[in-house]
């Protein structure tokens, strides 16, 4: 079992990381903010033609309410790589053995709920990590919706249509962080778009992927966390124009 990560600094930049969850030593509802990074040889392939190069998770034991933002004492990334394992197979079925490990915390009274938030991921990271898991024998189609239905899910992807008028067009990531920017809270620059992984992995710079990870697992924590101000935020701005995507 490794200790807390070095971050891409202490690494020189090129930061190779591997996790295994330690005991969990109390009972309390746990956020896992989830983030999946792939290699995707060209456009217009998702699914069909994509590896799983880095799975990134953010542990968060800390009550869920806005004073929790600036609290990072009881948080911990924890990153699943192909480089640190050796093939997206290893990278899938190890995720899994660390999300079913969560999950028998769960049943036996070891922790009290297991929320899996982050930015798109029911459209994208949990089918596509389905997906995976069935490829790679970890479980069926059932057996995996089953592992991740002992779960709760939230998507800021969809809980923050009601802030850009229920468009989908223009609603990043980035875009929300600005606006929280904006209106004066601390929240976390992200380190490169999504677009910028393919390159970074062809050039061997898996340190810029897991920044990248760590940013976007940050900056999701702090947007959830004071989404009712974001909601304060850009309600005004969008009340009087026309639904539509």
């Amino acid at each position: 079992m490794k200790g807390p990560p070095p971050s891409p600094e202490e690494t020189g930049g090129e930061a190779s990381i591997r996790y295994y969850c330690p005991p969990l030593r109390r009972a309390g509802k746990l956020r896992l903010y989830l983030d999946v990074e792939t290699y995707r040889p060209r456009k217009g392939a998702s699914f069909t033609e994509e590896r799983v190069i880095a799975v990134g998770v953010l542990e968060d034991w800390t009550p869920y309410a806005p004073d929790s933002a600036g609290e990072w004492g009881r948080v911990k990334c924890r990153y699943f790589t192909e480089w640190e394992l050796g093939s997206e197979r290893n990278v899938v079925k190890e995720f899994y053995d660390y999300l079913k490990g969560l999950i028998r915390a769960r049943r036996g009274g070891k922790v009290k709920s297991i929320e899996v938030v982050g930015f798109n991921v029911l459209r994208f990271d949990i089918p596509l990590l389905i997906q995976k898991g069935a490829e790679y024998g970890v479980g069926s189609v059932a057996e995996l919706n089953r592992l991740w239905y002992d779960t709760f899910t939230r998507d800021l992807f969809q809980a923050a249509l009601p802030v850009n008028n229920m468009r989908f067009q223009g609603l990043t990531l980035g875009y929300l962080a600005s606006k929280l920017r904006e209106a004066g809270f601390n929240i976390p620059e992200l380190h490169g778009k999504g677009v910028d992984v393919k390159d970074w992995y062809e050039k061997g710079k898996y340190g810029e992927i897991i920044k990248h990870l760590e940013t976007d697992l940050k900056t999701t924590r702090v947007i959830d966390l004071r989404y009712w101000s974001l909601f304060e935020q850009l309600h005004g701005a969008t009340s009087s124009a026309t639904p539509g995507s």
